[in-house]
């Protein structure tokens, strides 16, 4: 049964990850096969991913697991600590209780889950750029990134620690995914991954500027 099990996988991960075939081959066996494949051999899914074309079925796959990862791990939680709010009661003092942040958080979950998937690629290529790897492109980073981002939220479900594995191995994840397609070296990835966390950190600081300016202008005198 195990080994009929791997022959289907096998075929299944031949031109691509399986969550790509969602429509013919089904939802649920989709997503468990490319999760079960990018856990056990992401070298074999990056290596026949395509590199162009619609981006949506990598956009989904991520939005979905790291919804459904970030919601479950904090009910679990939850129910660990015994605690009765979503976020901290420290938040609620810094924000305020006119509203429910944690519902509020929720609901904005999916709506973070796309922004952080769209300019994540966005500032790796400008990165790579920049240190002088300009082979890469855009539409390739997105799907590293959606795979990884997407598979790695699966282990934040371990109570406690589940938050510093999902950063690990969503590292080790792209770090394959990069070396595979663009035969990056270890030291190009990290100098990109730390400058593409400096250029977000610069537009963060922008936008931020650029807000409190308008809303200050926008204000009665």
């Amino acid at each position: 049964m195990n080994q009929e099990f791997e022959n289907y996988r096998e075929e299944m991960i031949i031109d691509g990850p399986p969550w790509e075939k969602r429509d013919v081959a089904g939802f649920f066996g989709t997503l468990w096969l490319t999760i079960t494949a990018m856990i056990r051999n992401p070298i074999q899914v990056f290596a026949v991913m395509r590199r162009t074309g619609e981006m949506n079925s990598a956009l989904q796959y991520s939005v979905l697991l790291q919804v459904l990862g970030t919601v479950i791990s904090l009910a679990i939680s939850m129910l660990v600590t015994g605690r009765s709010e979503i976020i901290p009661v420290w938040m609620y003092e810094f924000l305020g209780s006119d509203y429910n942040w944690g519902t509020i958080f929720i609901m904005s979950l999916p709506l973070m889950a796309i922004l952080e998937q769209f300019f994540k690629p966005l500032f790796l290529n400008l990165a790579f750029g920049m240190i002088g790897q300009s082979q890469t492109s855009y539409s390739t980073i997105f799907r590293i990134t959606a795979y990884a981002n997407g598979t790695a939220a699966v282990w934040m479900l371990i109570p406690g620690i589940g938050g510093l594995v999902y950063i690990g191995f969503n590292f080790y994840l792209m770090l394959v995914g990069f070396r595979t397609i663009y035969s990056t070296r270890n030291g190009q990835f990290l100098g990109a991954i730390i400058l593409a966390v400096f250029l977000g950190f610069i537009s963060l600081i922008a936008l931020s500027l650029v807000s409190t300016l308008l809303f200050a202008g926008a204000a009665p005198a």
